[in-house]
């Protein structure tokens, strides 16, 4: 393949993005949508729950006794420090509790970690690595690090907003790529370029490389933005920046590239197939379904929201990548667009 032939395809292909109307409107609206108007749609309500629980705790733990490897049951415990132990229908204040089960009890002004707390009232305390259920009631109490409700809640919540922005190489493609060959076909533009002394792999490799490089550069600016956007809204409040996390940077440079290169050989293939934009762009948003199949499983619980589910996930995509690039050089045939197509 003569890289330099692919380039100038490329380039005649991105002088005529800049000419159309539509499809630079495309290109420029869903990214500041996604990138500006969402972050915000999604931070706000989370930095309201942030206000109303992390309202700041100072205790003065004044430890006087401790117990170890004990249960206690219907006990009255103050100013104690309580080391792998489990505590039923009991009231506890001033106390420090590490590695220890807590069960239908009355907790106040104490320090709680690396334990277990069911069905309990938790006022003024301070917590940090707890396993909870719905069963507590916490009043005026402060999480110290990621494993409150909350927590998990803001990491759902930018994770669904990454997947949304990576449907913005999923989309844009359903455009450019439609243009590729039906809008050329249109423009009485694509004989002459069929005509030319290139082969099938110098074509879609140019035309992909166009479409690669509009759809990738807006996601890309749309990634800094949005990061930009939840940053500052969210760091106020959190008191440190949360993104770009790994689950972030799986998503933006390994998956949202191999969603855009199944979209844009797609787009292509049923471009060079039709003879109508608007089919053609009908057909590409099918595409979509893969993306939003993931965000689903993902709100519902099937799929976790952390690094390695993306991660096999973006695989998956890049092997079927593989198949459907060898699958459009097959198909294309550039004697059938000059001859058939009316």
């Amino acid at each position: 393949m003569r890289l330099e032939k692919a380039v100038i395809i490329a380039k005649k292909d991105l002088a005529e993005f800049a000419k159309n109307r539509y499809v630079l409107m495309t290109i420029v609206l869903m990214p500041l949508i996604i990138s500006v108007v969402l972050p915000a749609i999604y931070v706000l309500p989370i930095n309201a729950l942030s206000k109303q629980s992390t309202k700041p705790v100072t205790l003065e733990l004044s430890i006087t006794m401790k117990l170890n490897n004990t249960t206690l049951t219907n006990a009255v415990l103050f100013g104690t420090e309580l080391d792998h132990v489990t505590v039923v229908g009991s009231v506890i204040q001033g106390c420090s509790l590490r590695n220890s089960t807590v069960v239908n009890s009355t907790v106040t002004e104490s320090l709680i970690g690396f334990s277990v707390v069911r069905t309990s009232i938790l006022t003024r305390c301070v917590l940090f690595n707890l396993t909870t259920d719905s069963g507590n009631v916490l009043h005026e109490s402060q999480y110290v690090n990621g494993n409150s409700d909350l927590e998990k809640i803001k990491t759902l919540m930018f994770n669904l907003l990454l997947i949304l922005l990576i449907m913005t190489p999923v989309t844009i493609p359903t455009v450019t790529a439609s243009y590729s060959f039906v809008g050329e076909k249109v423009n009485k533009s694509l004989e002459p370029l069929l005509a030319t002394p290139i082969t099938d792999m110098e074509l879609l490799v140019g035309k992909s490389g166009s479409i690669f490089a509009v759809s990738m550069g807006a996601t890309w600016i749309s990634f800094v933005v949005a990061t930009v956007m939840v940053d500052l809204l969210t760091q106020p409040i959190l008191g440190y920046y949360p993104l770009p996390n790994t689950y972030w940077m799986i998503g933006v440079l390994l998956l949202a590239p191999a969603m855009c290169m199944m979209s844009i050989l797609t787009n292509v293939i049923i471009s060079s197939k039709v003879n109508d934009v608007r089919v053609s762009q009908q057909i590409g948003g099918v595409l979509v379904l893969p993306i939003m199949l993931f965000l689903f499983l993902s709100i519902a619980g099937v799929l976790s929201t952390d690094a390695m589910p993306m991660l096999l996930f973006s695989i998956a995509v890049l092997v079927a990548d593989v198949g459907i690039l060898m699958f459009a050089l097959r198909v294309f045939n550039r004697e059938e667009i000059l001859v058939s197509w009316k």
